[in-house]
């Protein structure tokens, strides 16, 4: 299989990964730092050779099979991954877990080329290191991945699907609201005028 390891920064808390401009939802100035910075390192690693996914004849012969077992040539985009991430924070009340999770989920796959859809298996772990804050990160790729559920016992899982309905589709309005320069210079002079 084959493996990479890093050592990252603490990501941003999702709490500091985004912010409204403009009446939309964008990565913050913080997260715009931690993934740009992280991008310009994989696209350093991957000039030196060192960040990339081995072709399908390589990927297989690390599990002893051959080309002819499987014909149909592996692309990144048919790779499935498997993350580790280990955070280690300064207390172990600092964060929540999963408040890193996608914006590494997010880098690590698009220095690799692959679709993040493309993570079949997550593993998030909280440690304390009050003296060294880090993220350690491993990232496996996948021969292969079986879609279908194990046979798992489940005649002890307490089934909550029935208590939550379906969500009813939202009814569209017959006349949809634009945006009309003119109305709103109007509205903005009357305001004005009133105050």
């Amino acid at each position: 299989m084959q493996q990479w390891r890093f050592i990252l920064p603490l990501p941003p808390s999702i709490n500091h990964q985004y912010t409204e401009r403009d009446g939309r939802w964008v990565l913050s100035r913080e997260a715009r730092h931690y993934k740009t910075h992280l991008q310009k390192a994989f696209r350093r690693l991957k000039a030196a050779g060192k960040f990339q996914i081995k072709p399908l004849d390589s990927l297989l012969s690390l599990f002893g099979e051959t080309e002819t077992s499987h014909p149909a040539p592996r692309t990144p985009q048919e790779t499935f991954l498997s993350l580790r991430l280990e955070f280690f924070f300064k207390t172990a009340q600092r964060r929540d877990l999963d408040n890193g999770l996608k914006i590494v989920q997010d880098l690590v796959c698009e220095a690799l080329g692959v679709d993040d859809k493309n993570v079949v298996a997550v593993e998030l772990i909280k440690r304390v290191d009050a003296q060294n804050p880090r993220l350690e990160v491993i990232v496996s790729a996948l021969p292969s991945w079986d879609f279908s559920r194990p046979n798992l016992q489940t005649s002890s899982a307490l089934d909550l699907r029935p208590f939550v309905p379906p969500l009813k589709p939202k009814t569209l309005k017959s006349s949809k609201r634009t945006f009309n320069l003119s109305d709103w210079l109007a509205e903005k002079e009357a305001d004005l005028a009133e105050s």
